[in-house]
């Protein structure tokens, strides 16, 4: 699997050019595509906790041009997030919301698919894979000084993997995301072994399944596809 993409190749997955955060059911698709970002300039709070399993990922602001009639002045940030659109119509925040609380309140069987891809640098981009949508709050911020969405996401079980590719996805899944800026920072945005710059993926050097931490920036590198088969499990 893929985890190092660029926009384009995000586009040619989705088959559209995906222009905000929150894309709910995008093209008919059953799923939902959301695009996160955990840098300091970050329009919203997204982030994984400590075990890199649990997603938190912050709603949509409004759209003054749009939903604010009276007050052009009033910009997203000062005003709470909104469920309904001023025709009345569900946001985004709002058809996740109904999922989340649907599934939550068992009624829905199953849990919102979601596809998660995070922004690493200027069109660099990590695959975090699928995720279920199984909680919701609507909360006040201290922080905002305002109430925004705040969804929880629980990593879905990848499927048609081998058990090696598995344990890849899992480790790259946790890597915290500025431990995936300064690797790629420090090689370049080229495999370790060939220089390319294709198929790349964030690569453990010891295996997770022995030890091998995905906080420690010595412990990961990039590989492209080819070396990344190559590689055994074992220190190289």
């Amino acid at each position: 699997m893929q985890d190092i993409l660029s926009y384009d190749d995000i586009v040619l997955i989705e088959g559209f050019r995906i222009q905000k955060g929150i894309n709910v059911h995008p093209k008919n698709k059953p799923y939902t595509v959301l695009l996160m970002s955990v840098s300091e300039n970050s329009p919203y709070n997204d982030g994984f906790d400590e075990s890199g399993e649990i997603l938190s990922y912050e709603g949509e602001d409004i759209n003054t041009r749009r939903d604010v009639r009276d007050d052009h002045n009033l910009k997203p940030k000062d005003l709470d997030q909104p469920m309904f659109t001023k025709k009345g119509n569900l946001t985004n925040n709002g058809k996740l919301f109904i999922s989340a609380e649907d599934y939550k309140f068992k009624r829905r069987e199953k849990a919102e698919s979601v596809r998660v891809y995070e922004k690493i640098s200027p069109n660099v981009w990590s695959d975090k894979g699928w995720f279920d949508l199984v909680d919701v709050d609507f909360v006040y911020s201290e922080i905002e000084k305002r109430k925004v969405f705040k969804y929880k996401l629980l990593p879905k079980g990848t499927e048609s993997v081998t058990p090696t590719e598995q344990e890849e996805f899992e480790f790259s899944r946790r890597i915290p995301t500025i431990i995936k800026q300064r690797v790629w920072e420090r090689d370049q945005g080229k495999c370790v072994d060939c220089g390319s710059t294709k198929d790349l993926h964030f690569d453990h050097i010891i295996p997770f399944s022995k030890g091998g931490s995905s906080r420690d920036i010595r412990n990961v590198q990039l590989l492209c596809a080819k070396h990344n088969l190559f590689k055994s499990d074992r220190i190289q």
